[in-house]
């Protein structure tokens, strides 16, 4: 997808924030803040370093002292920007089990046979009432700003609202309009999946309302992911042109394997995202989701692993990105890229500007 387009006064996002035209702004932002005690620890930690400035919390239905926990903390780190990392799964299942924020009663599309919130996405594209989807988006933010929380963003856990829908009745981009929806109700900027052709006309509409959403957004989890991400498959042709691609775009070569252990991963991971950063992150808004943990929390807790990626690799992924992130290896070299990194604080402020401007005005239909 092409950037966002300026804005009526003819300046881009840069612009608007003070920078020059062409500057290339990057929100670095840490998954899943207050799902599990881990995750909250290794976020602040991360943080603290003074790279990465922007989080989003997972909201579910029994989180409500850690929520509050990030809200009082932000208070003190005003340079921090804190989003809602919209919920619709559960990857952890009963190995550290949550729920929506609604009842069952109010979205019963939005829980699985053992009550608890859709293990994979693609359950959620078969099952979940886009209607519903909309409801508990709005009850999450709600419950967050309720909390003490000062919502910038809002962006996906697992990258369920950048999903199709297969819902009986519903059209296909309806997962990705209820998060639009809540966007445009709350005046908050957006993450879109700006490499994935279903979203184009969900970009359109956002583009056609001012809506503020990132002119690339991109990230890693677990690595060996690539192999299949990249279609990794068909032809002994199509395989060796992915190959390619991925080798000069990341750096490292296809079919992959995981390391087994935080310090082989380390490396790895430090060379495939400067390359990636180096070669996608272009003049205009660009955000890279990682995903940091503390090994233990003062609790006790220990990384949990989800059932969609191999026993202790969710533990090695976090820890390693957290390193990552936390280094002044990485410091250094976003400095020799003329990187500015940010937060959405201010983009919320200029998107809510933006929503006054249109009072009166007509606002484009989807699909204009």
């Amino acid at each position: 997808m092409p950037n966002a387009p300026l804005n009526p006064e003819g300046q881009s996002i840069a612009e608007e924030l003070g920078y020059p035209k062409n500057t290339k702004l990057l929100v670095v932002n840490s998954d899943d803040t207050a799902a599990h005690p881990t995750f909250m620890e290794g976020v602040f930690e991360t943080m603290d370093a003074g790279i990465v400035k922007s989080t989003s919390v997972i909201v579910h239905d029994h989180n409500e002292e850690a929520l509050k926990k990030v809200a009082n903390l932000s208070k003190q780190k005003p340079e921090w920007g804190i989003g809602v990392h919209l919920m619709l799964t559960n990857e952890y299942q009963n190995r550290y089990p949550w729920k929506p924020v609604l009842p069952k009663e109010t979205v019963p599309s939005l829980y699985n046979s053992i009550g608890l919130a859709w293990g994979t996405l693609e359950e959620v594209e078969l099952y979940a009432n886009p209607k519903e989807v909309f409801l508990e988006f709005d009850a999450q933010i709600q419950k967050a700003m309720a909390l003490g929380i000062q919502v910038s963003h809002i962006d996906s856990h697992m990258g369920a609202m950048y999903r199709n829908s297969y819902y009986p009745d519903a059209k296909i981009d309806d997962l990705r309009m209820a998060a639009v929806k809540v966007a445009r109700k709350y005046n908050l900027p957006m993450t879109v999946n700006t490499f994935d052709k279903n979203s184009q006309k969900t970009i359109r509409f956002m583009d056609n309302n001012q809506m503020i959403r990132p002119d690339t957004f991109f990230g890693f989890y677990e690595l060996e992911e690539m192999n299949s991400h990249m279609s990794y498959e068909g032809s002994s042709l199509k395989k060796w042109m992915t190959a390619l691609i991925v080798n000069f775009v990341f750096n490292f070569k296809i079919p992959y394997t995981n390391k087994s252990t935080v310090l082989d991963d380390i490396p790895v991971r430090t060379e495939i995202i400067k390359s990636a950063v180096a070669k996608i992150v272009k003049p205009g808004l660009n955000h890279f989701y990682m995903h940091a943990a503390h090994a233990k929390s003062l609790g006790g807790y220990e990384v949990p692993s989800g059932f969609n990626h191999g026993l202790g690799l969710d533990k090695i992924v976090r820890l390693a990105d957290a390193h990552v992130w936390s280094s002044k290896e990485m410091k250094v070299f976003l400095e020799s890229e003329n990187i500015v990194l940010i937060n959405y604080t201010r983009l919320q402020k200029i998107m809510a500007k933006r929503a006054k401007g249109n009072i009166g005005n007509s606002i484009a239909t989807f699909g204009n």
